[in-house]
């Protein structure tokens, strides 16, 4: 290799990782200012005193709270600094000018925003629990106190800057899954009656315990999150062919009534209304069944070991349901069973397709 081809090819990787640079320099710099605010916070919050690490009025209590606050602040500004405004993600095809930002795209981010908030709030409670149980009996002095609820801070600033300024359809389905897991374990490590597992799956959401809050709110949360996304994992643009235009509005449908009925289950608890929940609960495995068979219309260039999975998750479903009605699964195993099943299936569905859009812009 020259010369100039040495140099020609320095300047090439220099202007291929000059937006990734900056992209760091800018969460560097949103962490520093999430660290700055929450010490600021901290000093008149801790000043004089001596915290627990769990628990009530402790450390990690008033990390987790400035975390899900600043989580929810550094992912829109992560949108907004790559000048995409309040969309969930850049989502046009190649050569397509920028549309304005839709109420829409406003209501899927602040959306998306809230979900980071949460995650960052239950899994900074939850690893607090973990360190209280490892140093049982410390205390955390004012100043170690301030400057560990600032770290925490402001490592979540930083990271959900990143993941806003990078957020794609494969991103979002880690998200979701993220988001729905932690919320859900949270609910159950948290359930006042530890026996709830005798009766369902839905026995978290009937107290008025925070248990219950966290489960419901979860459940609405991603539903919502499922219906906004809908859209995006059903792009119609650019696809000509009537049978796949059909199939894909099919898929898109199907999306929009499962996030509607998951949050439906949680709007609606038992303790609510026990013929809204059990519509909810049903009416999602129904709309799954016919998900599984219409998506290969929708989605032809996926691989056949995509449907084959749906298949086959759709047969256990049957299977566990039959189970559960000849007595041999309590209830609790069967919701576990049929919701994890679906919940998977949608998170495969999701990276899939974003991997063929993917695909057709850089074909294009």
């Amino acid at each position: 290799m020259t010369d100039a081809q040495r140099a020609q090819s320095a300047r090439r990787d220099a202007a291929s990782s000059a937006p990734a640079l900056r992209e760091e320099g800018a969460a560097i710099i949103a962490g520093a200012a999430g660290f700055v605010l929450t010490a600021l916070v901290a000093v008149p919050s801790f000043w004089g005193q001596t915290l627990p690490i769990a628990g009530p009025g402790s450390v990690s209590q008033f990390a987790a709270i400035a975390a899900g606050v600043v989580a929810i602040i550094a992912y829109p500004v992560g949108r907004l600094w790559r000048r995409e405004g309040l969309t969930p993600f850049d989502s046009r095809a190649p050569g397509v000018p920028r549309s304005r930002t839709s109420a829409a795209d406003v209501f899927d981010t602040v959306v998306i925003a809230f979900a980071h908030g949460v995650i960052a709030l239950l899994l900074w409670i939850v690893l607090g629990a973990v360190l209280a149980d490892a140093f049982q009996g410390a205390s955390v002095y004012a100043l170690a106190a301030v400057v560990l609820a600032a770290a925490v801070a402001g490592v979540t600033a930083y990271a959900v800057f990143l993941s806003g300024a990078g957020m794609d359809i494969l991103r979002l389905s880690t998200v979701l899954a993220v988001f729905a897991v932690v919320g859900i374990l949270a609910a159950m490590l948290s359930a006042p009656d530890p026996d709830w597992w005798r009766l369902h799956l839905s026995a978290l959401g009937m107290t008025s315990s925070v248990s219950s809050l966290t489960f419901n709110l979860t459940l609405i949360v991603t539903g919502v999150i499922v219906t906004a996304i809908a859209r995006y994992a059903t792009d119609l643009r650019d696809v000509d062919d009537p049978r796949r235009r059909r199939g894909l509005v099919r898929v898109r449908v199907c999306l929009l009534l499962i996030g509607v009925l998951l949050a439906g289950v949680g709007v609606f608890p038992l303790s609510v209304s026990q013929l809204l929940h059990n519509v909810s609960a049903v009416g999602m495995v129904l709309v799954f069944a016919l998900l599984v068979f219409w998506v290969p219309a929708a989605l032809p260039q996926a691989p056949p070991a995509f449907f084959v999975l749906g298949y086959v998750f759709f047969a256990t479903i049957v299977g566990v349901l039959v189970f559960f009605a000849i007595g041999y699964y309590v209830l609790t195993a069967a919701e576990l069973v049929a919701g994890v099943l679906v919940f998977s299936w949608l998170i495969v569905y999701l990276r899939v397709s974003g991997a063929a859009q993917v695909g057709r812009a850089t074909a294009a």
